[in-house]
């Protein structure tokens, strides 16, 4: 008699593929380099494109930073120490956050994908 795989181990097989087809259709994204431009080059507004964020503006503590996903995968703007996060935004999706109020440089990354980061600075 033939067993039968159990419905806990076909769950996790259909999420294993579709993972791996996630991961095929996203390709491997570079990492990005941190890089912070001035206000007026950038506005307050970070694009992420291509698996990548754009230059942060250098802004005021308490500033709302615009950010829009131009990519078709799913993103999220999250700072290293937690102080700011867009959440998830899928591709097309706008968000916001507000730049924390104490000055500093502030790191931030993607949750989906840790290899894409960025540096804030709050002056």
């Amino acid at each position: 008699m033939r067993a039968r795989p159990s419905l806990t181990l076909s769950i996790c097989l259909l999420a294993a593929a579709a993972a791996v087809l996630g991961l095929l259709r996203a390709g491997d994204p570079a990492p990005t380099a941190d890089a912070a431009s001035d206000a007026s080059a950038g506005g307050d507004a970070i694009d992420i494109a291509g698996f990548a964020f754009s230059a942060p503006p250098t802004t005021a503590g308490g500033t709302t930073i615009d950010v829009t996903n131009s990519d078709g995968a799913a993103h999220t703007l999250t700072a290293r120490d937690g102080s700011f996060d867009t959440g998830l935004l899928s591709g097309g999706d706008r968000g916001t956050f507000t730049t924390p109020l104490a000055p500093g440089t502030y790191e931030f990354f993607c949750e989906l994908h840790p290899s894409m980061t960025g540096t804030l600075i709050v002056g």
